[in-house]
């Protein structure tokens, strides 16, 4: 809330862990950077310890695993094309790519 400074959870219990779900029904391991779609309807989370990117519904706070051990290692920073197609994710041994969308 930008009138009072008030700070809310979107997405998250408080406790760590792995799981999915709807705010705060979801857990993280140590969520190291965030990345906005272009168009502003979701956030992309650089899940450290759990090994996986993470969207976020801006909406509902529904938390949906995008990409896992297989495909990212120690996620740390992130980022997202400009068609928002594509993430960029640093993780401890790599540069990676993960598709997301179909390019338009």
């Amino acid at each position: 809330e930008v009138a009072t400074g008030a700070v809310s959870t979107l997405a998250g219990s408080g406790t760590s862990g792995s799981a999915d779900g709807m705010g705060g029904a979801a857990q993280f391991g140590y969520p190291c950077d965030v990345a906005i779609s272009p168009e502003g309807r979701a956030l992309f989370v650089a899940d450290r310890n759990n090994h996986k990117i993470r969207r976020v519904e801006v909406a509902t706070g529904v938390v949906t695993t995008v990409a896992g051990m297989a495909q990212v290692y120690r996620p740390f920073d992130i980022a997202i094309s400009t068609d928002g197609s594509a993430l960029l994710v640093c993780t401890d041994d790599s540069l990676r790519q993960v598709c997301v969308a179909a390019p338009p």
